[in-house]
């Protein structure tokens, strides 16, 4: 059977499935290894008959690729996996009917962004039988060393599958698809009724503008889409049979209204709405008569992801962000509701879902997580409202040992009000303090939930303090753009605030303080280092953008008409401001010891930032440490890279800030 694991291989699955709780390891350090390695199970799925549950898992001797695990429910043991093509990724899937699953391909070379989609869609049977390549410019005979496959014709285009859209007669799966081009502003798409046999497809109808997303109906009909630049979208709405009707754009109403996911009616519309102050809110549109009604809004936070019903007409709840993370029923008298917030109840202090359901809505996974507990899966048993524990995603690292994210809240300097996070190791305080500003910056927050990287920080005694700075997603339209154009400038003094208001509640020593993050987090580190050379002993950058300019020039961001209008909004185009907001432009006011790392395949934060940094450092003939990887991109990929990358930054943060310093810190100044 193509894409069937061997032998070895699949033991390694039936141990993971058979492990009946996450193991605790009473009085041991989890290793830097325990942190670095990937999950083993991911994006948990039931078939539509409930006979078999699917999973995404890795191969651990080939990093670049992972499978698709087929377990059987009864017994929770393997029955087959199939492969994702040669240096590929399986980046997410459905079933399509009860026997036959669609994937999405993607590859993936950096740690700090996400899986590239190829717009190349497969699919196999759920014995791993029937391999067909869907859709993609490999189209006929796609072959590598893990498939050969026959299908679709060759296409120069796009596809991804669309979520909750209707399977016809378990054969027809409807996707929407895009024109590759060359032209930075982009292609208009389409949605397509996609034969999963044999990959024939039919165009159902174009988009109403470039990069537009379509949303479809309960029935699969086309009847909305968003779209336009990043902070002004638009929204398009149709009835069956009639054309494309602008219905908002945020340039002119300036209330931006995007579309989520039809109610059961079919008519009514949820989406997110800003506001002109405080988070977005979650809506329902009558498209009939315009008239909006509130859903939820949380006291500071944006919505979070929908949950949809069993049967897939309605949605049942939405996690809320506002500090711990939980659960807002919007029918509290839905089954799936009572269900939710009953199993709840035996989980207390972490985010219950139920993620999947089977057709006949008689079982469903439900995922159980927290700042803490990297994630574990059950079968639940609607009827008998029983719960089976299946397996966790890292039964290797107990939750017990893992350390509370607690939520914060400060004041700016201007009064702005911050929200993040505060994670403090086993002890008492004023402990050594990371400060771990996020990447993005914009659209991007730091959340209630398992992050490793600030548990490896917390193990090793050291308190993490992760705020989420103006500029920062997820609080509202306005707290974002309070941080266009403030790189270097506000939104780094948000970073000195909060830093400041650690040490005053006497979290943080004030003489063991440093700064670490990548991507913009590596930039606002060795800014923090400019601006502020007395607060802290050492700042790390990690994939850091050290030049605005450069940034502005050469990173793949500006390839686009939209990564340029986005560049322009949140950076500007002085380019005389962009070089006094850079840190190559302060490094002789530079005190703290540095840690450099990049990689030379980097095209978010091109390798010429490290090269003019470290140039800058070494005419001032600043000492620094560095580690570059030539072969890595946008943060290190390899597992023994980001091995070798967390030791050395914990050896760095050891002779700085930590039990090997000596007291070498209290002789800076705070």
């Amino acid at each position: 059977m193509p894409g069937l694991v061997r032998t070895a291989l699949m033991a390694v699955f039936v141990a993971a499935c058979l492990v009946p709780a996450a193991p605790s390891f009473a009085g041991t350090t989890p290793t830097v290894t325990d942190f670095v390695r990937p999950a083993e199970f991911a994006d948990v799925q039931l078939a539509p008959d409930g006979k078999h549950i699917a999973a995404l898992v890795p191969r651990p001797d080939t990093p670049y690729e992972n499978m698709l695990a087929i377990i059987d429910t009864a017994t929770v043991k393997p029955v087959a996996t199939v492969r994702s093509g040669s240096r590929t990724m399986i980046g997410h899937y459905r079933w399509t009917n009860e026997h036959r699953l669609m994937m999405a391909l993607a590859v993936r070379t950096d740690s700090l962004e996400r899986p590239s989609d190829t717009g190349e869609l497969i699919a196999f049977d759920a014995d791993g039988s029937h391999g067909t390549y869907l859709f993609g410019w490999r189209g006929g005979t796609y072959g590598d060393s893990n498939h050969m496959l026959r299908g679709g014709r060759v296409r120069e285009a796009y596809a991804r599958p669309i979520e909750g859209a209707p399977i016809q007669d378990g054969r027809y799966a409807l996707v929407q698809t895009q024109p590759f081009t060359d032209d930075p502003a982009g292609s208009t798409p389409s949605i397509e009724r996609l034969n999963v046999v044999n990959g024939d497809s039919k165009r159902v109808i174009g988009g109403p503008a470039p990069d537009t997303d379509i949303v479809l109906d309960h029935l699969g009909e086309p009847r909305a889409a968003s779209g336009g630049t990043y902070h002004q979208p638009k929204l398009w709405v149709r009835e069956a049979g009639k054309d494309w009707t602008l219905f908002n754009d945020s340039a002119k109403t300036h209330v931006a209204i995007e579309p989520v996911s039809f109610a059961r009616d079919n008519r009514r519309l949820y989406v997110q709405v800003t506001h002109d102050e405080g988070p977005r809110s979650l809506e329902l549109l009558d498209l009939q008569t315009g008239q909006r009604s509130l859903v939820y809004r949380g006291s500071f936070s944006d919505p979070g992801a929908v949950l949809a019903t069993a049967d897939h007409q309605d949605i049942y709840g939405v996690v809320t962000n506002d500090g711990v993370r939980g659960v807002h029923y919007i029918d509290p008298d839905s089954r799936e509701a009572q269900i939710s917030e009953a199993v709840g109840k035996s989980f207390p202090g972490q985010l219950v879902r139920l993620t999947s359901f089977t057709d006949d809505g008689s079982l469903a996974i439900v995922t159980v997580s927290s700042d803490r507990d990297p994630g574990d899966y059950y079968l639940f048993d609607l009827d008998k409202r029983q719960a089976r524990y299946l397996f966790s995603a890292r039964r290797w690292l107990s939750p017990k040992q893992m350390h509370a994210m607690t939520p914060i809240e400060l004041a700016a300097r201007d009064g702005v009000v911050l929200h993040g996070f505060l994670t403090e190791p086993s002890g008492n305080g004023p402990f050594p303090l990371v400060v771990l500003p996020h990447g993005g910056p914009h659209g991007v927050a730091d959340r209630w939930e398992f992050d490793e990287e600030t548990q490896l920080l917390a193990s090793r005694g050291y308190a993490v303090l992760q705020v989420n700075y103006r500029g920062s997603g997820g609080f509202g339209s306005q707290f974002e753009a309070r941080g266009y154009r403030q790189w270097g400038a506000a939104m780094q003094d948000d970073l000195t605030d909060a830093t400041q208001w650690a040490i005053r509640e006497r979290h943080a020593d004030a003489k063991r303080v440093c700064i670490y993050g990548g991507s913009y987090g590596g930039y606002a580190a060795l800014e923090g280092a400019v601006r502020e050379p007395d607060l802290y002993r050492c700042a790390i950058g990690y994939a850091g953008v050290y030049d605005l300019r450069i940034q502005l020039d050469k990173s793949d961001t500006h390839r686009t008409d939209s990564g340029a209008d986005y560049l322009n909004m949140v950076l500007g185009d002085d380019r005389a401001e962009l070089l006094r907001r850079s840190p190559v432009a302060g490094v002789d006011r530079i005190k703290a010891h540095l840690l450099l790392i990049h990689g030379g395949l980097d095209a978010r934060a091109p390798y010429a930032h490290f090269s003019a940094f470290t140039s800058a450092l070494d005419k001032q003939g600043k000492h620094y440490e560095s580690l570059t990887e030539a072969q890595e991109g946008h943060g290190f990929f390899l597992q023994e890279h980001r091995l070798e990358l967390y030791e050395k930054l914990l050896d760095f943060l050891d002779r700085n800030i930590g039990p090997a310093s000596n007291g070498a810190a209290a002789s800076a100044a705070p």
